[in-house]
């Protein structure tokens, strides 16, 4: 994971699309993931459920110091990403960009991981998540961020898995991560 963050720092960024299935490893790689963004000098946006974040946020402490916690900052991913019950793509980017848009004339960097989960599945629901990712992908791209995208594979179905692949540039399982070819 390291390695991974520090490719995409030196390229510009990237839009990481996760696809998991070891919560274990699921966590690990997410603690690495903040822990590389942090040891940067970037600030983190972790959007986490409150079942997992907990593990995360002990392992942290365990390896950052109180200065470097504070360059973590947690939201419920279902406040994010089901306002009001549903999965709204454009309440998302509004508060995606509001949140890159404070770092835009700082000395600082804003990464970003996301565990994107939804309620009750419907026919618009893979529609709403393109079109998420779809405009996601543009605003990292246009603020040379790094921005992971992390689903559950037993939650997604194939048509959905390879929506997800044309709007990232890495795609990324538990064991390995490779660029796409977009």
């Amino acid at each position: 994971m390291k390695q991974l963050m520090k490719e995409l720092q030196e390229s510009n960024g990237g839009h990481v699309f996760y696809c998991f299935n070891e919560l274990d490893t699921y966590i690990h790689n997410e603690t690495m993931f903040i822990i590389s963004g942090v040891e940067q000098g970037n600030d983190i946006m972790v959007a986490e459920n409150d079942r997992i974040f907990p593990f995360v946020y002990k392992k942290l402490q365990a390896q950052l110091n109180e200065e470097q916690l504070k360059k973590v900052h947690h939201i419920n991913n279902f406040d994010f990403y089901c306002f009001e019950g549903n999965f709204y793509p454009s309440t998302m980017v509004d508060y995606f960009l509001k949140n890159v848009e404070r770092y835009q004339d700082s000395d600082v960097s804003l990464q970003t991981w996301g565990h994107v989960e939804w309620g009750k599945s419907d026919h618009t629901l893979i529609d709403d998540i393109t079109e998420y990712e779809k405009r996601a992908n543009q605003i990292v791209a246009d603020n040379s961020m790094i921005s992971v995208c992390a689903y559950d594979e037993c939650r997604m179905n194939p048509a959905l898995k390879s929506l997800l692949m044309k709007h990232h540039g890495v795609f990324m399982t538990d064991e390995a991560c490779s660029i796409i070819a977009n």
